[in-house]
């Protein structure tokens, strides 16, 4: 795989660039050859583009807000899109408060649309309250499918598809929109920030069922690294195999001439 053929790259958070406060090998390297070129696409439902710049910078990472696209907040703009909307949200303080600054109405009693993040208190109440609610006709988004995603000693850490799955055990056949990867919106929120042809972007991630499934839709190649699945140790195996084939394709070309 020649990066030098891409004109831009979706690069995947947990897995692929860090591991909860640890930064995996070869992320630091990967921002600096793309630059700008780069957007960080997750199924993150906890931080905002602000809050994970933040928190990267303090890791050593440097990816502006504007470069970062996230299936929580992607969630709450498509919802304060739809209009005369009540929401029951279940989230962290900060997408509550991203939630508030779209003008999304918190408080009302009965929720026309439900959307369920990677909540760290959801609890059996909160699993009694949303399955009358949708009794009731609210309409359940979800940020993103994920069961969980990889702790810092490769223990799995619950994301929003385990929450999601507790609501389907009791409501098997309930229909909800999902936003986050594989989905296409979230694609195209991260296409539209990038110039050039979409077949010169390359999609990195680590999970077969969302990065790989949601490229594909979109005619992308993905490079998956990490874990059963990865083709690719970590990003710094990735770069290096990248730039050697890349190097040697120069010099054929010079041989050649």
């Amino acid at each position: 795989m020649r990066l030098d053929l891409y004109d831009g790259f979706l690069c995947d958070l947990d897995g692929c660039l860090i591991s909860g406060t640890t930064v995996l090998p070869g992320a630091r390297s990967l921002l600096d050859y793309a630059g700008d070129r780069l957007m960080i696409l997750s199924n993150n439902s906890t931080d905002t583009p602000a809050t994970l710049s933040a928190r990267l910078k303090r890791l050593g990472l440097i990816a502006p807000p504007e470069r970062i696209v996230l299936a929580g907040t992607s969630a709450l703009d498509h919802l304060a899109q739809i209009g005369n909307v009540r929401l029951g949200l279940y989230a962290n303080a900060a997408l509550r408060a991203y939630a508030q600054g779209l003008g999304l109405s918190l408080n009302s009693p009965e929720p026309t649309h439900i959307l369920l993040t990677r909540d760290e208190t959801f609890g059996y109440k909160d699993l009694c309250d949303t399955l009358e609610l949708l009794a009731k006709g609210a309409l359940l988004f979800v940020a993103n499918p994920d069961e969980s995603h990889p702790g810092p000693d490769g223990t799995p850490v619950p994301e929003t598809g385990s929450l999601l799955a507790a609501i389907l055990s009791v409501l098997p056949d309930l229909r909800y929109t999902m936003i986050g990867k594989p989905e296409a919106g979230l694609y195209r929120a991260a296409l539209a920030r990038l110039s050039g042809d979409v077949r010169k972007v390359l999609a990195i991630g680590d999970n077969p069922k969302t990065d790989a499934a949601g490229a594909a839709r979109f005619g992308m190649e993905c490079a998956l690294v990490g874990g059963s699945h990865g083709t690719w140790t970590d990003l710094e195996h990735l770069l290096e195999a990248g730039r050697t084939a890349s190097t040697l394709a120069r010099y054929r070309a010079r041989t050649c001439t």
